[in-house]
């Protein structure tokens, strides 16, 4: 049984080896693509060994964003253009960098290297220790101050979770993205058009309160009953805008909206 098994493995030897005869025959009889294949091979050589040391490519010039966002390492200029690892460099700069949503490093022809960046744009600030702006995904920029920014609405009630709050990063805190989702559907509501989205307060997301215009506190549901309840909404602030009356809170979770004025 042994023997048996292995003849056809004795037998495929001896073929492999007429294949491999029958090749080398066939290339002796016929040059042509060999002499492309060497010739092609010593013109891309020679072309890489003129390029990675000609003068004409060395690097006279890095072109950064206008607004000063990257500061790129010393040392690049000088270098030959194709011996910079365009790869290891981007890595490094997004290291250093990690406010920018998006960075590549471009080779321009003869002597310059051009970084392209995409900056984070902040659509709301929390407190952690200070002030953090954070974007839409969630990512919560690294600078930090004591005071709020004036223009960028406030999240609060995010009391620290699991995962923890952290700058510097893109969070993956369910709350935070809650939040963020209650955010965007604010602005994006017809009832809100005019008004400025001053803060929301997600500390029970099913019962939201926002303020607009730095003084007037809305209270409703959750992101699920926001459709109604800007409605109600729309109707009570398009009313007191003809009463030309000074309002504390607008309550719209009841089919009957409460509201209170300031005394």
């Amino acid at each position: 049984m042994a023997s048996r098994r292995a003849r056809p493995i004795r037998g495929a030897i001896p073929r492999l080896g007429k294949m491999v005869w029958r090749g080398i025959r066939w290339l002796w009889a016929h040059p042509q693509p060999l002499m492309v294949i060497a010739l092609t091979a010593a013109c891309v050589f020679g072309f890489w060994r003129f390029a990675t040391r000609s003068e004409a490519f060395r690097i006279t010039a890095i072109r950064v964003p206008a607004d000063g966002s990257v500061e790129v390492p010393e040392g690049l200029i000088g270098r030959n253009l194709w011996m910079v690892d365009l790869d290891k460099l981007a890595a490094t700069l997004r290291t250093t960098h990690p406010n920018l949503k998006r960075l590549r490093v471009i080779r321009r022809l003869p002597n310059a290297l051009e970084i392209e960046v995409l900056t984070r744009s902040p659509t709301a600030q929390l407190r952690l220790r200070q002030w953090h702006a954070v974007d839409r995904d969630g990512f919560i920029l690294s600078e930090g101050r004591p005071t709020p920014w004036e223009n960028l609405t406030l999240l609060t009630g995010l009391t620290p979770d699991q995962p923890p709050l952290k700058a510097g990063s893109e969070n993956a805190s369910q709350r935070l993205h809650e939040a963020l989702r209650i955010l965007a559907h604010l602005r994006r509501a017809p009832a809100l058009t005019g008004h400025r989205l001053t803060a929301v307060d997600v500390s029970d997301p099913k019962h939201v309160t926002f303020v607009l215009d730095d003084e007037l506190e809305v209270r409703c549901g959750s992101l699920q009953e926001f459709e109604t309840h800007l409605t109600r909404l729309r109707t009570v602030l398009h009313h007191i805008a003809r009463q030309d009356v000074a309002i504390r809170y607008i309550d719209v979770r009841f089919n009957e909206p409460v509201i209170s004025p300031k005394t």
